[in-house]
């Protein structure tokens, strides 16, 4: 039961972190554009240029991602009317 109610609780702190980065959206991907992000209790604790580096600190750490919410934020596309 200990790993089931573990997956419960990275589950629950993951869902209040994708909240925090959708109600902070517009102001976060206005700093951030084409950047990947990692959002613990409600922090942005890391901004890299790729996933693979995003994971590869947290690797390094030893910190578990489980709660973690990762993300990569769009750069703004520019079209032009001929």
């Amino acid at each position: 039961m200990q790993e089931e109610e573990m997956f419960l609780k990275n589950l629950k702190e993951y869902e209040k972190n994708a909240k925090w980065f959708t109600a902070k959206y517009s102001e976060i991907a206005e700093k951030y554009e084409g950047k990947t992000i990692a959002v613990k209790d409600q922090k942005i604790v890391a901004v890299k240029a790729t996933l693979d580096e995003t994971l590869t600190e947290f690797e390094t750490k030893k910190e578990d991602i489980g709660s973690i919410y990762i993300t990569t934020i769009p750069e703004k596309v520019i079209a032009f009317i001929l």
